[in-house]
């Protein structure tokens, strides 16, 4: 059978004929949820980066991720397979990421983790139950000082830096 993840090689016996034939190495699958503030404080700019950010993905050899936006609710999860260039924005109110993290307690797909795209400008969620690796993504420096403190207890933080320099080319830092 003929699989994408499966890669030949001699370094690994084969089961059933040890080094007479090539044995497989299959490669490791993400399964990520990957969260867009689309509330009235980010701009419109900031959604144009931020959905380049997620479109560079699958160069990286990322097969399909879970994207959703939310402001106070959560919109309709789009499973992504391949970059996208044309995305409808839905929401622009105010922020909550209470939704989110409900929304990964209670999914049946048991994601990896989650990615959030925000500026940070909301209440802390209460998480219950399983605690997610959460990576917090925000689009400049003043908006990662003023909320970094209270969703660093949440999990890791990727500054507007970071980014620049791997995902925007832009090393300078």
């Amino acid at each position: 059978m003929i699989s994408s993840r499966r890669n030949l090689t001699r370094m690994r016996p084969n089961r059933r004929t040890d080094f007479q034939n090539l044995g497989s190495v299959y490669k490791m699958r993400t399964n990520l949820l990957v969260a867009v503030d689309v509330s009235g404080s980010i701009s419109t700019k900031m959604l144009q980066k931020f959905y380049s950010v997620i479109n560079r993905f699958f160069k990286y050899g990322i097969e399909s991720i879970d994207t959703v936006q939310f402001d106070t609710q959560l919109g309709k999860i789009i499973p992504l397979k391949k970059a996208k260039t044309d995305i409808k924005i839905k929401g622009r109110g105010g922020t909550d990421f209470q939704p989110v993290f409900d929304y990964f307690r209670e999914s049946k797909s048991h994601y990896d983790g989650i990615i959030i795209f925000t500026d940070g400008c909301a209440p802390e969620p209460e998480i219950i139950g399983r605690k997610p690796k959460v990576l917090w993504i925000f689009p400049d420096k003043s908006c990662e000082k003023s909320f970094a403190e209270s969703l660093r207890k949440i999990r890791k933080i990727l500054c507007d830096r970071v980014l620049k320099c791997f995902f925007w080319g832009n090393c300078n830092v």
